[in-house]
């Protein structure tokens, strides 16, 4: 079976993303789905690496949100705009190599238009999408998995089933012997004797699996009640819910990092006093010019808000620190 590629941008659909890698994970096992190309060697050509990666999948799923489309770098470009974009790379090789790309929308994200799209791209805006809801969401990754179950069972390479082979010319062709033909007196006695203790050695281990099944039934019966909070565990890990104690920052849109209330208090403050943290002449840096004492926030690469060298410390910190805030894994 071809692997499944899931392409997306973090600044976009991390959480969704992660929700759907681990929901397909456990559907065609952990080696059958990849998401990222997050272990590039230093010095590597990411462009390889990416083409060497999408080649080798049987289907990509490019997950599309709000801001796929429109999400600008530090210098206000658009990021698909870039030839070089990691999104763009993936999705532009799968469609080259004539590989199934499936366009996954979320958050209630329309489909791209052609005309919208780089032209490498353009090809996406006319493959079939599947939507995922928050509401709906189980069932709609249960009809995504059944298509794709479908999909790559016509995968090329799969196994062919028996054939029948014809003999050689000239071959002799063996007929055995029909049960008729054998006198019903030539079994020997030995082989009823070992039928015999086969059927006894049978009927003894039904015995025992089914004292050590009694056994387990315990054990059996609190596996099956954790399983549904071990897989809200894994939701949660994998949407970004932090730990208690802790909550998202958002100090723009999608920034799910784990910080304290205290923080997050701050972090809205900040935003709403962001005009009058700004230089009214603008600067060096355009309108996005700092007052004198007063420096970019730099909670992600686009936080241009204007605060004291204390809070950007803060973020600093905060990112580094966030995962670790995040609900763990079930161990």
């Amino acid at each position: 079976m071809g692997a499944i590629f899931i392409s997306y941008r973090r600044d976009d659909t991390e959480g969704q993303s992660g929700r759907l890698f681990q929901e397909l994970r456990l559907a065609f096992g952990a080696e059958n789905v990849f998401m990222d190309v997050a272990t590039i060697e230093p010095g590597a050509d990411f462009r390889r690496v990416i083409e060497k990666n999408t080649a080798a999948c049987g289907v990509l799923l490019s997950v599309i949100g709000r801001n796929w489309l429109t999400l600008a770098d530090a210098r206000g470009q658009r990021r698909l705009d870039d030839p070089n974009d990691f999104v763009r790379l993936e999705t532009a090789a799968a469609l080259r190599r004539d590989i199934p790309v499936i366009p996954v929308l979320v958050q209630g994200t329309p489909m791209p238009r052609a005309e919208e799209l780089p032209e490498d791209l353009r090809e996406l805006a006319y493959r079939n999408s599947v939507e995922l809801t928050h509401a709906r969401w189980d069932s709609d990754v249960q009809l995504l998995v059944a298509a794709l179950k479908k999909l790559l069972a016509r995968a090329p390479g799969a196994a062919p089933g028996p054939a029948a082979v014809a003999p050689a010319a000239g071959a002799v062709l063996q007929v055995p012997a029909t049960p008729a033909a054998a006198s019903r007196h030539s079994v020997p006695w030995r082989w009823l004797a070992v039928g015999g203790s086969v059927a006894a050695l049978a009927l003894a281990l039904a015995l025992a699996l089914g004292s050590w099944l009694m056994l387990r039934q315990p054990a059996l019966e609190a596996e099956r009640e954790a399983e549904p909070r071990r897989q809200a565990q894994i939701r949660a890990h994998y949407g970004g819910i932090c730990r208690n104690g802790f909550v998202w920052r958002e100090a723009r849109p999608g920034d799910k990092v784990c910080v304290t209330p205290e923080v997050r208090s701050r972090t809205v403050t900040e935003n709403q006093a962001v005009a009058s943290t700004r230089s009214p002449t603008g600067g060096a840096y355009g309108p996005d010019t700092c007052k004198s004492g007063y420096v970019w926030r730099e909670s992600r690469a686009d936080d241009v808000v204007c605060v004291v060298p204390s809070s950007r410390q803060q973020a600093a910190n905060d990112n580094a620190l966030g995962r670790q805030r995040v609900v763990p894994l079930p161990g």
